[in-house]
């Protein structure tokens, strides 16, 4: 994130695995405990006597695998990572994780019972027209197979961590003598020669023969495989198709249009002003009432109820726009009050004096709205839809407790669960780790159970398994293949690029070689690009941090050499994301000497400078921890 967390984290993989950490560690603290409840499954590791179960990691390996192939369109390429290396990865979050629920723990991090509850009522997903419903929020929670209790406690602990993390990165700073330095290093400028050489025309200028390919693919068959795959039969409890499947009669819609018309209905709403004197005991209120009457009598005589209201009005929020209110809904005001804005006939009467708990109040009719709504015509789809879904959520709540015993009480089968419910029981085609089909197949936790060790192995139905809310599966393997070969038909256009990219690359290493060679005898960049047709030249191209005429990582490296002596250049070579290989020369080092911003006299909040301090208390952390770490290969397959 910008300077200062760019330059330290770039250059250091453990900084930069604990930021990915870091960003996993609600997920994984709120999603953990659902999976708890496998039964049996092998602790991969223990994190200060904590453990951290195999079905944990199975969760998490399927999500940072999911996490990765959708950067590349759903596939991850053939050699990119090991499936062994995603493991390590997302058990390594697992365990970072687990060390920062046992500090947050110990540190005594707590969530009150009021700001827990402000938390709750100000979350969006269970308001009904901008308030909180508790009715929503109960159903919400069970179309999610969650209790109150569990959620309420998931949302402490989550609240407690960001409590610790905000701890640490709000309440990093900056002294001035910092920020007047690191403004300098932000507008630094590079002044570089480039020579760049393209792995797409090396490439495209190289040609493979089958036999070639043939050997190379003999020699790296092992990298070339289809992953393991099964059929499965489910069971599944979808309340959408609960809702469609129930029937609702005209009448009984008219009669909820009826009983909740408001809901459909925009009451009558009214514009007024108002002239407030403020006023307390009853000596006071009577002065201020023969005071208000004076200034009616002048209304009734012509004079502006505005210039009045800006002269005499004592409510500072209304008295300069001449006392106007704008619209007032039923029960927004006081009684007293409402009942004088409601009890005028027409625009433009004035009410009696009214007295409420702020004093006494002269009110002015501005206008009239009046009530609209949707006829029963316009809304009984949306009513029919309604109650279908409320009824629904019944049933859904009722069948889906049928569900989770009939596959607990019989884990051999289906079939029972299925009759409980009145579900047809659905098999399905081949499908593994890179399905991308069908909202169910695709789901990262119906992959993670289906070649689970309790679901492949021990052939038992899953755990129930939370597709949406609302939407919910058990599922066994009915048949399963483990990883089979590709053959060069299977993967001959991929085997054919990497070899082009391999020769390519070992091409450009050569070239850019040679060109610092020559670049550092004198030779020009341009001289060197018009004797390779694999090669450009840019001249004295002036580099910001912002650039981006080459990768971010090159741009970093040059940043971060030392400034060239009078008369000397630093001359190195690196290679681009994309393949590309560059060579560079830098030739000077500027700092521009339009006036910066003036720096702050005092210590300045820097929250991303937190996040940095934040990533290295986290390695400290996992550092001290006492962690024990099992032979993942022995306790689960995996994928």
């Amino acid at each position: 994130m910008l300077l200062d967390i760019r330059e330290t984290i770039r250059n250091s993989k453990p900084l930069k695995y604990t930021l990915i950490t870091l960003i996993s560690i609600p997920f994984a603290l709120v999603g953990i405990g659902s999976y708890l409840g496998g039964g049996g499954a092998a602790d991969v590791a223990t994190v200060d006597g904590e453990p951290v179960s195999a079905i944990d990691l199975e969760r998490a390996y399927a999500m940072q695998r999911q996490r990765i192939a959708q950067m590349f369109g759903g596939n991850i390429p053939d050699n990119f990572i090991s499936d062994e290396q995603i493991r390590e990865q997302a058990l390594d979050g697992l365990v970072t994780s687990q060390v920062v629920s046992n500090v947050v723990e110990d540190q005594k991090f707590a969530v009150g019972d009021q700001t827990l509850s402000a938390s709750i009522r100000n979350n969006p997903q269970f308001q009904v027209d901008g308030q909180f419903d508790p009715e929503t929020y109960e159903n919400i929670l069970r179309s999610s197979r969650t209790n109150v209790a569990a959620y309420e406690a998931s949302l402490r602990q989550e609240t407690a961590l960001n409590q610790f993390q905000q701890g640490i990165y709000l309440t990093s700073f900056t002294l001035p003598a910092e920020s007047e330095r690191l403004a300098e290093l932000s507008r630094q400028t590079r002044t570089v020669d480039l020579l760049r050489y393209s792995i797409v025309d090396a490439m495209d200028k190289i040609d493979v023969s089958d036999e070639d390919a043939l050997a190379y693919f003999n020699e790296n068959s092992d990298n070339y495989q289809f992953p393991e795959r099964a059929k499965l039969e489910y069971v599944e409890l979808n309340k959408a198709d609960i809702a469609a499947g129930i029937e609702i009669s005209e009448e009984d819609a008219a009669n909820y249009y009826d009983e909740f018309n408001a809901r459909f209905v925009v009451p009558e709403s009214r514009s007024a002003s108002h002239i407030l004197l403020e006023a307390s005991g009853d000596s006071e209120i009577e002065e201020k009432t023969a005071q208000l009457e004076e200034i009616k009598a002048r209304i009734v005589a012509g004079e502006s109820f505005s210039d009045l209201a800006k002269e005499f009005s004592t409510d500072i929020g209304s008295a300069q726009s001449g006392g106007s209110l704008g619209q007032i809904l039923p029960g927004a005001m006081v009684a007293p009050f409402e009942e004088g804005v409601y009890g005028l006939a027409k625009v433009g009467d004035l009410s009696d004096i009214i007295e409420t708990e702020f004093g006494v109040h002269l009110i002015k009719l501005d206008s009239i709205t009046p009530a609209e709504g949707k006829a029963f015509e316009e809304v009984k789809d949306e009513i029919i839809a309604t109650m279908q879904g409320e009824e629904a959520d019944k049933q859904f709540f009722e069948l889906s407790e049928f569900l989770e015993e009939s596959i607990a009480s019989d884990p051999d089968t289906l079939s029972v669960a299925a009759d409980a419910i009145g579900a047809e029981l659905v098999e399905t085609d081949w499908m593994d780790v890179d399905t991308t089909e069908g909202d169910i197949l695709s789901h990262p936790e119906v992959k993670a159970a289906a070649f689970s060790e309790a679901v492949l192995d021990e052939q038992s139905n899953s755990d129930v398994i939370t597709i949406a809310p609302g939407h919910l599966v058990s599922i066994r393997v009915i048949d399963h293949e483990g990883p089979r070969p590709k053959t060069i038909d299977d993967v001959k256009d991929e085997v054919v690029e990497a070899v082009k990219r391999e020769r390519a690359e070992a091409q450009l290493d050569t070239s850019v070689e040679e060109a610092v060679s020559k670049l550092a005898v004198g030779t020009l960049a341009t001289e060197l690009a018009d004797a390779d047709e694999l090669a450009t030249a840019t001249i004295d191209e002036v580099l910001t941090r912002q650039s981006t005429i080459i990768d971010n990582s090159t741009v970093s490296e040059i940043y971060a050499l030392a400034k060239p002596a009078a008369g000397k250049t630093l001359i190195k070579s690196t290679s681009q994301e994309n393949g590309d290989r560059i060579a560079y020369v830098l030739k000077s080092v500027q700092v521009p000497t339009e006036e910066a911003e003036e720096a702050p006299a005092q210590p300045v909040a820097n929250p991303r400078l937190g996040q940095t301090e934040l990533a290295a208390m986290l390695q400290s952390l996992r550092s001290q921890a006492d962690v024990s770490i099992e032979d993942i290969s022995t306790i689960s397959s995996g994928y």
